[in-house]
C-alpha cells in the first residue's frame, strides 16, 4: 500500500548510502549495532526510515516521458522501510549483518497488479544525529536503481529485503534485532492470538516532517490469524494475519509489533515486551457492493477501507534472511572479512 508523491515532496530527505551515509553499493558487510533508544516506542520509530520508488511516467503510447533536458519524468511511489540486524557467531564482538526490510509491492510498484516497472532510482530519508547548517536532521539520499533488492520466490509473499550498511555514528536510527521476529513455533508458545494489542510506525504522507523526519504509530488488535491461505496483496493465496488496525497509503513496509506484556491470559505485567508480529502490506478494501478484497495500493476514499489491515508473518521475513541469495552473501562477506585480517 504505497503513498504517491512527488520527488519534491521527498526532498528533504535521506543522505543515507547503501553504508548509510558514506559507502553507494549495497551489499552484506558487518555494521556495528546501534546505541540502545531510551524507550521501546522511540526505538521502533527509529527503526523506520522512508522510502520513495521512482518509476518511469509513461505517457499514452507507454513509452516513457522525458522533460526539456531529455530525462526521464518520474512518477514516484513512498512506502515504509525498517532496519533488522541479524547476529552471526562468526562476526566479531557487537558486529551484526544489517538488512533494510519493505514490502515487494514498495521496492516494486505495480507488481500487485501484475506490472511491475522497472525503477530507474530509490530515496531513502532519515535523520542524523546532528543537524546541517540550517538546523535540519532530517536528510535524504539517492540510490541506484540496482539496489540489491533479495524478493521471495512465494509469489503471494510481499516482502522485500537488500542488505545495507548503516553508519550508526552518524545517523539517529535504531535496528531491530531480528531475535525479536516471531516464528510460528514463537506464535503457538506464546499463545498469540485474536485479541492481542498490536501497534506499527510508519509513513504519514500527509507529514513527513520538515528538520525531522515524522513517522506516525498506530495502534490495533489481532483480528484473525487464518489458518487456511488467503489471497494476499500480490494477488495469490498466501499466509497473512488480519488486523483490527487503520492503516492507509505510506504504511506498507512498516515493523508491527505485538506486546507480549501488559494483561495477558489473566496476568498482569507492567513492562513492554514488544516482538515483531509481521510487516503492513495493505489493507482490506470494501466495495459498495460490500465485497471484501486486498489492496496494495491506496485507492477510493476512506470509507472504501474496511479498517482491517493485511500483515506478512514475521516468519517469513526470516525465511527470506534465510534464502540462499542472502545466506552467500553473508557467507562470502564472512571469507572476505577473514581473508583480509590475515594481511
Amino acid at each position: 500500500m504505497d503513498g504517491k508523491s512527488s520527488a519534491a515532496a521527498m526532498c528533504l530527505m535521506l543522505c543515507i548510502y547503501p553504508c548509510f551515509g558514506q559507502n553507494p553499493t549495497p551489499t552484506s558487510a558487518p555494521v556495528a549495532a546501534a546505541p540502545a533508544s531510551p524507550s521501546p516506542i522511540d526505538e521502533i520509530k527509529k527503526s523506520v526510515v522512508f522510502l520513495q520508488a521512482d518509476c518511469p511516467k509513461l505517457d499514452q503510447k507507454g513509452e516513457p516521458e522525458h522533460d526539456l533536458h531529455g530525462d526521464i519524468v518520474p512518477d514516484s511511489h513512498s512506502g515504509t522501510a525498517f532496519l533488522l540486524g541479524l547476529s552471526d557467531p562468526r562476526l566479531p564482538s557487537g558486529q551484526i549483518f544489517a538488512y533494510l526490510v519493505t514490502n515487494r509491492h514498495v521496492a516494486q510498484p505495480g507488481i500487485e497488479d501484475g506490472k511491475p516497472c522497472s525503477p530507474i532510482a530509490y530515496y531513502l530519508r532519515g535523520d542524523t544525529r546532528n543537524p546541517d547548517k540550517v538546523g535540519s536532521y532530517s536528510v535524504i539520499t539517492k540510490f541506484p536503481a540496482d539496489f540489491g533488492w533479495v524478493f521471495p520466490s512465494d509469489p503471494s509473499v510481499d516482502l522485500a529485503i537488500a542488505p545495507i550498511r548503516v553508519d550508526v555514528d552518524t545517523l539517529d536510527v535504531a535496528i531491530i534485532s531480528a531475535s525479536l521476529l516471531l516464528t510460528s513455533e514463537d506464535v503457538s508458545k506464546n499463545k498469540i492470538e485474536e485479541g492481542d494489542p498490536v501497534l506499527f510506525a510508519g509513513l504519514f504522507v500527509q507529514f513527513v516532517g520538515g528538520s525531522h523526519s515524522e513517522p506516525i504509530v498506530r495502534s490495533g488488535k489481532i483480528a484473525m490469524m487464518p489458518r487456511e491461505a488467503v489471497s494476499t496483496t500480490l494477488r495469490h493465496p498466501g499466509d497473512i494475519y488480519l488486523v483490527d488496525c487503520h492503516v492507509f497509503g505510506g504504511n506498507s513496509g512498516s515493523p508491527m509489533f505485538v506486546d507480549l506484556g501488559g494483561f495477558r491470559r489473566g496476568v498482569v505485567s507492567s513492562v513492554y515486551d514488544y516482538k515483531l508480529l509481521g510487516v503492513v502490506s495493505g489493507y482490506v478494501q470494501e466495495s459498495a457492493s460490500f465485497e471484501l478484497q486486498a489492496v496494495a495500493s491506496y485507492a477510493g476514499t476512506v470509507a472504501a477501507n474496511s479498517g482491517v489491515a493485511i500483515a506478512v508473518p514475521a516468519q517469513k521475513v526470516l525465511d527470506l534472511l534465510n534464502d540462499p541469495r542472502l545466506v552467500s552473501e553473508r557467507d562470502n562477506s564472512v571469507a572476505i572479512s577473514k581473508k583480509g585480517s590475515t594481511h
